[in-house]
């Protein structure tokens, strides 16, 4: 590491004069990514598909890094805290915190692989490629967005709702086949803005649940609202203006005729998903409404009076947050789910700030967590990853807790937590909440061992 200086004529700034102002640059434009990134260096290592990028330096055996001046100023942080100066003390104690904890870590990463080009000029031709964009086919051609959901659904296991419904009208009778070879194209971000608004969903007979697409209407009248959408959306004249904002979206919906609406009276006795109305072909069949078997576990809805069961017991030293947790198990969620989200939100967000501030680490330099500016989704993003780095938090937990809070359909997503108190239009479900306390429970329950368990 010692032998690989931070190129000060790196293309991110202007060219700097000295190695300490290539790092302070660095850590002055990054900041917390800087972080985020050495502890995914730590956890997965450095990646072999791309590899640093090095040429020789006018003194014997040191490299100037070419490529990868980001991973290489991380590690250099890791390795000597003491260069990032006081103006980010904060980002300084946790680069010493991590250092400390990951000793061993810190000293396999000093010895590292990378690509030597004698000559600059030749390492550009590949640095261009990476950074320079598609190139007519010659440089990295990005996913687009349909690419990039079907990724994350293979490798983690859980599908959004905008490839839940291409799945649903792929697979249905009903559909023309035109249709179904355009679905490749068509812009999952508008069918995402539309889904995402409660009452757009409630006009096409459709409910989200722990991420999942359910319905008790009818699946051919599903597919009828969801065919006019997304043959709306594949149409070149379409525009996100359309459906910008919540009026709008309610003029779109409004504005369906008759017949391509979903007749909400057509409902079938059990609540389905797609999963529960697939054959082993994956084909849906014309007449599956009535084999529809419903997968909603009510044992939890019916045991239990408030959100959070009784039986569940955190050890809380703060009064009024222990408080606010009793009360969760006492307020009758059934009859006062607005109370109750509101409760969950705030009890999640004080949690949250307690353990940023028993381990030090709060942004910015502020005297609490919930001084220090930083988002709700940010905080629970980096508590999770702190608690997978400590080990508190084994790695299939960490996905489903980040799954659930970053995904704007989850009941539990920061999204959602927040319209429960700011959006006057937007209503909890009991049903809903319940699933999603299940889901998120052993994160509480982790966390606030994690708290208990530092002495520091």
């Amino acid at each position: 590491m010692a032998s690989l200086f931070v190129n000060t004529e790196n293309y991110r700034f202007e060219p700097l004069s000295s190695q300490k102002e290539a790092i302070d640059k660095m850590i002055e434009d990054q900041e917390d990514k800087l972080y985020f990134l050495i502890e995914d260096i730590i956890t997965n290592g450095l990646s072999p598909v791309d590899l640093i990028i090095v040429t020789p330096s006018e003194d014997d055996n040191k490299y100037i890094v070419l490529e990868g001046n980001r991973r290489i100023t991380s590690l250099k942080l890791l390795n000597n805290p003491t260069l990032i100066n006081d103006k980010y003390a904060s980002l300084r104690r946790r680069f010493q915190k991590l250092q400390k904890e990951k000793s061993e870590v810190v000293s396999e990463l000093k010895s590292i692989n990378c690509a030597v080009f004698e000559n600059p000029t030749e390492a550009d031709i590949w640095i261009k490629r990476k950074h320079s964009g598609e190139l007519n086919g010659v440089g990295t051609v990005t996913w687009n967005a349909q690419q990039k959901q079907r990724f994350e659904e293979r490798t983690e296991g859980k599908s959004s709702i905008p490839l839940q419904i291409i799945t649903l009208l792929k697979s249905h009778k009903d559909v023309p086949n035109a249709i179904k070879d355009s679905l490749p194209k068509l812009n999952i971000t508008n069918l995402q803005r539309l889904i995402s608004d409660p009452y757009v969903r409630e006009h096409l007979g459709l409910e989200i649940n722990n991420g999942t697409i359910v319905s008790k209407i009818q699946v051919s009248e599903v597919v009828k609202g969801l065919l006019k959408v997304v043959t709306d959306i594949l149409n070149p004249e379409f525009k996100v203006a359309d459906i910008y904002n919540r009026e709008k979206r309610k003029q779109y919906i409004d504005s369906f005729d008759k017949s391509q609406k979903p007749d909400l009276s057509n409902e079938v006795s059990e609540q389905w998903s797609l999963q529960d109305i697939m054959n082993k072909d994956g084909q849906i069949p014309l007449n599956n409404d009535s084999k529809i078997a419903k997968k909603e576990n009510k044992k939890t809805v019916k045991q239990r009076v408030g959100l959070v069961p009784k039986s569940i017991i955190l050890h809380i030293d703060n009064p009024r947050l222990n408080k606010i947790f009793e009360e969760l198990k006492q307020v009758p969620v059934k009859t006062c789910p607005n109370a109750s989200s509101v409760l969950l939100r705030v009890f999640l967000e004080l949690s949250v700030d307690t353990y940023l501030e028993k381990y030090n680490l709060v942004q910015r330099n502020a005297l609490t967590a919930s001084s220090s500016g930083e988002s709700l989704q940010g905080k629970v993003n980096r508590v999770v990853q702190h608690m997978t780095q400590l080990g508190t938090m084994n790695r299939d937990l960490s996905k489903g807790i980040r799954a659930e809070i970053n995904d704007t359909n989850s009941v539990l997503s920061i999204d959602s937590l927040n319209a429960y108190v700011h959006n006057g239009f937007f209503y909890p479900k009991a049903d809903n909440l319940i699933i999603g306390w299940d889901n998120i429970e052993n994160f509480f329950i982790q966390l606030w061992g994690s708290i208990n368990n530092n002495k520091e």
